[in-house]
């Protein structure tokens, strides 16, 4: 999530309040202006439209976001939308109060500038296929990983702060977000549309092909040939597209339906660990631990606990 403000740093990036909702603080750069919101009422139906592409993201609190063609959503810290130039957006706040405002973020960026990030994608970190990077006409939401949330908070310090070089490093920042909010966008896209994207779309094909195999070793020149790359072009599109490597997502996938088996239908470690395609026991546990953080009959006790009451 966003780092939490610090009170004793918040005079510094929130204006004095003059209004009890979607009170606004802007900070300027010359492609771009983060403007910081707090609401301290609950509230229904705000509306709320900006003129250039924009990025939301959550730092404090819930609201209800009502947008075009969706039903009504809960936004929360963690989350992030991106949405096209001119969308008009509709926010309840319900839980927003003077001792815990509602605290968001929207980075509006200009149409320019984005349309030069594009560019610079599309030449430096070309997508596989015949696919290219491009700012969606739609709004989407997703879920921030670790880079998305870095670039977010690193945005907030540098465009607060009236440092030497501060409209530089925000312009490199604000580029560096929007990559990784593409990348992230496009392995949800990917994920989400694998069946009809496999026949036309090389990684989806490998990915269809990781799942329907995740019982058998995997190699990375056999996934390679899958995609009719090689191994070097298909490590490099795998990473772009999906934010990790190929290893990290097959062990991601194993894990998955391990904690499956473990769970819903009774497997014991052992089963599971060698069902799933994992090579032995002491790498399973080590992989368990790198994901979840703790071990797998940790794991085991805390979700039956959580079921259990």
């Amino acid at each position: 999530m966003l780092d939490a403000i610090n009170i004793k740093e918040k005079y510094k990036i929130f204006s004095a309040p003059t209004t009890e909702v979607e009170h606004r603080t802007a900070h300027q750069a010359d492609h771009a202006v983060l403007n910081l919101y707090e609401t301290s009422r609950y509230t229904r139906h705000f509306d709320l439209r900006f003129d250039n592409p924009v990025i939301v993201s959550m730092i404090q609190g819930k609201k209800i976001m009502h947008l075009p063609s969706q039903q009504p959503f809960d936004f929360l810290p963690g989350q992030s939308i991106v949405m096209p130039a001119s969308e008009l957006m509709y926010i309840d706040f319900p839980d927003a109060s003077q001792e815990v405002p509602t605290q968001c973020l929207a980075l509006e960026i200009s149409e320019g500038f984005v349309r030069e990030t594009m560019v610079w994608l599309n030449e430096y970190f070309p997508k596989s296929g015949d696919t290219h990077w491009e700012w969606s006409k739609d709004n989407f939401t997703l879920l921030n990983n670790k880079l998305v949330q870095q670039n977010l908070n690193s945005l907030i310090r540098v465009m607060v702060d009236n440092d030497f070089g501060k409209q530089m490093k925000a312009s490199n920042t604000t580029r560096e977000l929007i990559a990784s909010l593409m990348q992230t966008q496009a392995r949800h896209y990917l994920l989400k549309h694998l069946d009809q994207l496999s026949t036309r779309n090389r990684l989806a094909h490998v990915i269809k092909y990781i799942r329907q195999n995740l019982h058998l070793p995997l190699a990375i020149d056999q996934l390679a040939n899958q995609a009719c790359l090689s191994r070097a072009q298909f490590f490099r599109a795998f990473q772009r597209e999906l934010g990790e490597t190929p290893v990290r997502f097959i062990n991601r996938e194993r894990l998955e339906r391990a904690k499956k088996e473990l769970l819903w239908k009774g497997s014991n470690i052992t089963q599971a660990c060698y069902e799933t395609g994992f090579s032995s026991v002491n790498y399973f546990s080590r992989v368990f631990r790198q994901f979840e953080g703790m071990s797998p009959t940790a794991w085991i006790e805390q979700e039956q606990s959580r079921w259990m009451g």
